[in-house]
């Protein structure tokens, strides 16, 4: 007898709670995936929040760096610019144009000639051997008892100069250093210099003095008490800082040159036919041959003017010094050095001399070991266009640029302003 299943059906009650349970642990495993979803999108959001926050930082930090450039690039332009409302004044200080030419007058009035020589004294020659050194001095109101300041050393017919103030007690003193080493010569120097300070205010104070300079002499310092410190803080400090600059004229030099290379005194009188009187040193020379190298005494000695028919002519505005290594030049010697060459561009430009201002420049592109920016002052100022050319292709990064430009960008020659700026602007990009 076959057994029969008697399993009965679940009854609907369990039915359903076991339908109800199917559900929720559906439910669980749904909730469950769409956590797990829910975290992974978390995490994805903040790593795409951080790597926003990130960007934007990348962001800020590059237009900080180009705000900082431009500025930069915009302050350079600036001080570029700002030159040109003061550029003539300037170049009439640091560059001369005049020679006079003129006859010797003779006087048995002895009184007349003191007159005259004490009006002459009592302005300051600014030809020759004539240069300017300015310095803009930071934070001099901190200034204690005995306290210093420098400014830079500026070479100037081949010898550096600079100027140092101090404060003395309640007084303030500025000096003129001759910073010139002690080589294989002794050097002396016979300065007539004007100490001025000024203010924004149009004030100004000024002092003239004459000393000589020695470079065997320890320090090698000339200088005066000025002005009370008070007066100074009151009227010359403009947020601490200090305006100060030093005319200086070299009047005399001695064991700067070497050796005369060739005589123009009186044993050439036979060969002459005109004397050249400069700073009461005669030059006896041929009117011709020195015609033959400058327009300027073509004009003076086979022109219509009066002084072409003279023996004797006095020329004003220059060395007697230059003048002798200037005419070494022309006769064939080679007097060019570190310490004649700037002395004989001088002299050459204000002569109008092509060949001596040619053998100057190739002297400082082959030889010379000053720096490049009294090089570029030079070419600047002397229209040397192949050493331009050569200064600005050495000026290689920012640093090399700064190094060039005058402390006081004002000082800068208006026609390497461009240039100039064109080089820092490439050096940028």
């Amino acid at each position: 007898m076959t057994k029969r299943n008697n399993k009965r059906p679940p009854p609907p009650k369990r039915r359903r709670i076991e339908a109800e349970n199917d559900q929720n642990a559906e439910n669980n495993a749904n909730d469950q995936h769409h956590l797990t979803l829910q975290k992974m999108y978390d995490t994805c959001q903040e790593v795409l929040d951080k790597q926003k926050n990130l960007e934007k930082v990348h962001e800020n930090m590059f237009k900080e760096v180009l705000e900082k450039q431009k500025d930069f690039e915009t302050s350079l332009v600036d001080k570029l610019r700002s030159v040109e409302s003061e550029l003539q004044l300037i170049r009439d200080d640091l560059k001369p144009k005049t020679v006079i030419a003129a006859v010797p007058e003779e006087t048995d009035n002895e009184n007349e000639t003191a007159v005259n020589a004490r009006n002459k004294n009592a302005t300051m020659v600014t030809t020759g051997n004539y240069f300017v050194l300015k310095h803009v001095f930071m934070n001099v109101s901190s200034l204690k008892h005995a306290d210093t300041m420098y400014s830079e050393k500026e070479e100037h017919f081949g010898v550096p100069w600079r100027f140092v103030i101090q404060r003395s007690e309640e007084h303030f003193r500025i000096f003129l250093i001759c910073a010139a080493e002690l080589n294989d010569r002794k050097m002396s120097f016979d300065v007539v210099y004007e100490i001025t300070i000024m203010s924004t205010n149009a004030r100004k104070w000024s002092k003239k003095a004459r000393n000589v300079f020695q470079n065997s002499r320890p320090g090698n310092v000339m200088g005066s008490e000025l002005i009370e410190w008070q007066v100074l803080e009151k009227y010359f400090l403009v947020d601490g800082q200090l305006t100060a600059e030093i005319h200086v004229k070299i009047k005399k030099a001695t064991g700067i040159y070497k050796d005369n290379l060739r005589s123009f005194n009186e044993t050439m009188e036979e060969f002459s036919d005109v004397v050249l009187l400069v700073n009461e040193e005669k030059f006896f020379v041929s009117k011709l041959y020195l015609a033959a190298h400058s327009p300027y005494f073509k004009a003076l000695f086979l022109g219509s003017f009066n002084d072409s028919k003279k023996s004797e002519i006095k020329l004003t505005g220059i060395d007697a010094d230059d003048f002798q290594k200037y005419l070494e030049l022309l006769y064939g010697e080679n007097p060019i050095d570190e310490y004649t060459c700037e002395g004989l561009l001088l002299v050459a430009d204000m002569l109008n001399t092509p060949m001596v201002i040619w053998k100057c420049e190739q002297f400082i592109l082959k030889e010379s070991k000053k720096t490049l920016k009294k090089k570029l002052e030079l070419s600047t100022r002397y229209s040397l266009k192949t050493l331009k050319k050569k200064c600005l292709a050495e000026i290689k990064s920012i640093a090399d640029l700064q190094a060039v430009l005058p402390e006081n960008v004002q000082d800068l020659d208006k026609s390497i302003m461009g240039e100039l700026l064109e080089k820092s602007i490439s050096l940028r990009n």
